[in-house]
């Protein structure tokens, strides 16, 4: 991993990060990318403008290998870590637990990042990869990493509550209403995926379907969905030069 510091240009950094105010990364895969602008825009919404040439500065630095940066506003200064992307995820398994919410600013990326780390460290079950999110009667809402839709038939379901803004979320609600499809919210509860096909969404992993959903004392398993591999190729094809 590489690290840098904002001063006008990229310098290295050796230190380590303090609290994060907001962050934003995303798959940057030999130089192309999935909706950058919508990542950056989202970052810039709270964080406020980048500086003149930060985005030209940082593009060379990402130009070659599977990579997922992150930029990142920390006690007033920019960063950015260049990471080495890991493989995505075929399919995801989850924790559900009916646990209070560990959010503090549950719309903004970043802040919250040391509470999911001691909520997954409570509660996730070993073997699964993320651990859900509920609301106060145990409505799934997101996980700790990425966002969750459900399926009800050709109606795509998004989660009833407040989640963070998912670009990757964003991209498949919009593709889905390009294809004449439903879309509506709805309170996802954990019994329904037992018959309805769930969702993983991030821009690390793309649409990874849910394989398993845990809690301590069972095992649901949701269908697959009959067009998920299309889903899954219209995702990555959709990485262009940056």
């Amino acid at each position: 991993m590489r690290r840098y510091a904002w001063h006008g240009s990229f310098v290295e950094r050796d230190f380590t990060d303090g609290p994060l105010e907001v962050v934003d990364s995303w798959r940057h895969s030999s130089g192309r990318a999935h909706g950058l602008e919508a990542h950056l825009a989202r970052f810039v919404r709270t964080a406020g403008p980048l500086p003149a040439g930060f985005v030209d500065a940082m593009l060379p630095l990402l130009a070659e290998g599977e990579l997922f940066p992150r930029i990142a506003l920390s006690a007033g200064l920019l960063l950015l870590d260049v990471r080495p992307a890991p493989a995505p995820r075929p399919s995801t398994a989850l924790t559900y637990v009916t646990a209070d919410d560990p959010r503090t600013k549950p719309e903004v990326k970043g802040p919250d990042f040391v509470a999911f780390r001691a909520y997954r460290s409570q509660y996730q079950v070993e073997g699964t990869d993320d651990t859900v999110i509920v609301d106060a009667e145990g409505a799934m809402l997101e996980t700790t990493t990425g966002a969750l839709v459900m399926w009800d038939g050709a109606t795509l379901c998004i989660p009833d509550g407040v989640k963070l803004p998912s670009i990757t979320l964003h991209q498949v609600t919009t593709r889905a209403q390009q294809l004449g499809l439903r879309v509506e919210r709805r309170r996802l509860f954990p019994e329904l995926a037992n018959d309805h096909p769930l969702w993983f969404l991030n821009s690390l992993h793309g649409i990874s379907p849910v394989s398993e959903l845990r809690d301590s004392e069972r095992v649901l398993t949701p269908p697959p969905h009959p067009d998920v591999d299309a889903w899954r190729a219209w995702w990555w094809d959709g990485f262009q030069p940056v």
